[in-house]
């Protein structure tokens, strides 16, 4: 039987815009079992990564629930949304978001940091998970001197730094040419398989999102299987 990771009712976002309201989310009902992948597509304005910040504990929705492993976090304090956020899901974003100043190895150990291991242990962490990624020899390289498809391999390295059992991922090939775009597609394919990691992805790309086992589509605001 599978088992519910997340699970969101009815749930709704609205925003104020010149006076005008805008339902970029609406009661949308959706289901991810621990260990599925997910793919959602739809056009610019649908409210897809409305969608992912909601469901990552990022914003808050205005009206509907979402339940994690079980557990309403629609309302819980921030401080306990960090720790959500910190120890149970990983992100991806398409600018990759690392920090400059920091090689591949230090912005994949600060997860790590952060949840208050030691630094040794730290470390040994962050040059395992950047060696399953294929990045052994960059772990001194700083994203400025990392193409954009090993800086989004960081990325993926960080955000499975602290063993998350879920990974949302926006556009994250979306700065990437068709090369980098398919091995992208491919790593989080077995982030998926071998980790037993769930995966939210969000993408334009169809050919990135057959890499996921559900695909749905979203339409101003709505969620409809394809």
């Amino acid at each position: 039987m599978n088992e519910r990771l997340v699970e969101t009712q009815r749930l709704t976002k609205v925003f104020i815009t010149g006076g005008e309201e805008i339902r970029a989310v609406d009661n949308v009902d959706l289901v991810i079992n621990r260990g599925d992948f997910v793919s959602i597509m739809g056009p610019s304005g649908s409210g897809k990564t409305t969608l992912l910040n909601l469901i990552g504990s990022l914003d808050r929705p205005t009206e509907g629930r979402i339940f994690f492993e079980g557990q309403d976090i629609s309302c819980l304090k921030e401080r306990e949304l960090e720790q959500l956020r910190l120890n149970k899901i990983g992100f991806v974003f398409q600018t990759f978001n690392l920090l400059p100043t920091l090689t591949a190895l230090e912005n994949v150990a600060l997860p790590l940091a952060m949840a208050r291991r030691g630094t040794a242990e730290s470390e040994e962490r962050a040059r395992e998970i950047l060696s399953w990624v294929g990045l052994s020899h960059r772990l001194r390289h700083y994203p400025r001197q990392l193409s954009a498809g090993e800086n989004q391999r960081v990325a993926i390295a960080r955000a499975l730094a602290n063993q998350p059992v879920l990974v949302i991922a926006d556009e994250p090939t979306g700065n990437l040419d068709s090369k980098s775009s398919e091995e992208i597609a491919g790593l989080l394919r077995r982030v998926n398989e071998e980790y037993r990691v769930a995966i939210l992805l969000v993408t334009h790309d169809p050919s990135i999102a057959r890499a996921a086992r559900r695909t749905l589509t979203m339409i101003d605001g709505r969620v409809y299987a394809k």
